[in-house]
């Protein structure tokens, strides 16, 4: 994953991103929804889906990376992260970033309730999976195989959820809101992953009490 990973921000960050952001300033958030800024979105949608079936595929090889943070995440998208990639609420927070309308507020609000009501119960079965195997293994019968099923099977529904949160949000938002929302998201992903940012993050890390 490490090298998809790479190269897969290497492509969001250009052209993916840059081609977005010219779309974005050359319609209005009154035009009409056409070529190129729906072409333009629609291919950082489907990176972000691909990069979601690459974990699905990961999670089906290797079970047990897939629900923690790999050694290929930066240190400052750790806390952001969610049983292998970005909480799904992070979407709808960066969407309430743009002063939405009170239509899209009301779609964001349903969208929060489902991922409130899902999270938990995927990570109470991940922990019922740990439960368990401690207690399998305590009394000397643990099923590895059941076990890393149990884990893929969370890895894969955590990666679901992600994955209908970003399409519930793009088709409530629709159109220009929608290319404005994939940027916004871009942008923050990139963010994570910046040498300055970085830097900054490191510094204040190193000296905790300034």
């Amino acid at each position: 994953m490490r090298e998809f990973f790479a190269a897969w921000l290497c492509t969001l960050r250009s052209p993916l991103l840059p081609l977005l952001r010219r779309a974005l300033s050359s319609s209005s958030s009154s035009g009409s929804w056409g070529d190129p800024l729906s072409s333009a979105a629609a291919a950082v949608e489907a990176h972000f889906q691909v990069h979601w079936s690459a974990l699905d595929a990961a999670a089906r090889h290797d079970p047990a990376q897939a629900v923690t943070a790999g050694d290929w995440r930066s240190p400052l998208e750790l806390p952001f992260l969610w049983l292998g990639d970005l909480h799904p609420s992070l979407l709808t927070t960066l969407l309430r970033s743009l002063s939405p309308s009170p239509r899209l507020l009301a779609a964001a609000d349903r969208v929060d309730r489902r991922i409130r009501a899902t999270v938990p119960a995927v990570s109470d079965r991940l922990r019922r999976a740990q439960e368990g195997f401690i207690a399998a293994e305590v009394s000397g019968a643990a099923d590895v195989e059941a076990f890393l099923e149990e884990l893929k099977v969370v890895a894969l529904d955590a990666n679901r959820l992600r994955r209908g949160v970003l399409s519930e949000l793009l088709a409530a938002a629709g159109g220009y809101q929608a290319a404005l929302f994939l940027e916004v998201l871009s942008r923050f992903v990139l963010s994570l992953h910046d040498p300055e940012v970085l830097r900054r993050f490191d510094q204040c890390r190193a000296s905790p009490g300034s």
